[in-house]
């Protein structure tokens, strides 16, 4: 189980938002962007939320229909917005590069960087100078990173409701339901991945909607590096 080294509010001590508690929220929404299933658990000593399968049943068809999208992504960029329903709110810019790759940069006040390198999922405290490293199978991203697409292996659908305009497909882990959820939602004309929602096993959720996607172009390989900043010494 992943283990985080410091308090999230000794994190964003001076992020500038508005109060203590504000720079708490902020940062717990990050951190469940960033831990996604599997490793909430690591963050509370609550109990889990039950997911009951819902009256919707999900086609073979329309499994394989999104499961074939996600792995036609080969690059990705959007503009995103993170809200979490307790009240904090971020934003910022999303590269992605299928497989394994993935790049989010936070907006000033937030000084925090994650990135998927392909083989680790890095929080990255800039203020503080501290790298908290994930197995990328833990984050929501591993889902979508992963080489080989599948809804059905590790995760496992409890929640399928489409309208007409939106399909939305909650998966949990199938070694550790409880451990809380991701949704991810879909336009379906075209076919297109808009936001994804976060569920911690206290009920919180933290959504990431995309805006401004574009797909297909080549992407500098330097934004899916890390380097950790140390500095100068006089």
């Amino acid at each position: 189980m992943t283990r985080l080294t410091q308090d999230p509010k000794t994190r964003w001590k001076s992020l500038g938002m508005i109060g203590k508690k504000a720079r708490a929220v902020v940062a717990a929404g990050v951190l469940a962007t960033a831990i996604g299933l599997g490793a909430v658990t690591s963050l509370t000593l609550l109990p889990g939320t039950a997911h009951a399968q819902s009256n919707d049943q999900i086609s073979p068809e329309m499994v394989k229909k999104i499961e074939n999208y996600l792995a036609g992504i080969t690059t990705l960029t959007a503009d995103f917005v993170q809200i979490s329903s307790d009240g904090g709110a971020a934003e910022g810019k999303l590269f992605m590069e299928r497989p394994g790759k993935m790049r989010f940069e936070y907006n000033p006040p937030a000084q925090i960087l994650l990135v998927s390198t392909g083989h680790d999922f890095i929080y990255y405290d800039k203020e503080i100078n501290a790298p908290t490293y994930f197995d990328i199978d833990e984050t929501p991203a591993g889902i979508i990173l992963a080489e080989n697409i599948s809804l059905t292996d590790k995760v496992k659908i409890v929640d399928y409701r489409r309208t007409a305009e939106t399909i939305r497909v909650e998966l949990v882990r199938k070694t550790d339901p409880g451990a809380g959820s991701v949704t991810l939602v879909f336009s379906e004309k075209p076919m297109q991945l808009r936001q994804w929602i976060v569920t911690d096993p206290t009920g919180i959720e933290t959504t990431v909607t995309l805006f401004n996607a574009k797909a297909g172009m080549k992407l500098d390989p330097e934004l899916f590096k890390f380097e950790r900043v140390w500095p100068e010494r006089g």
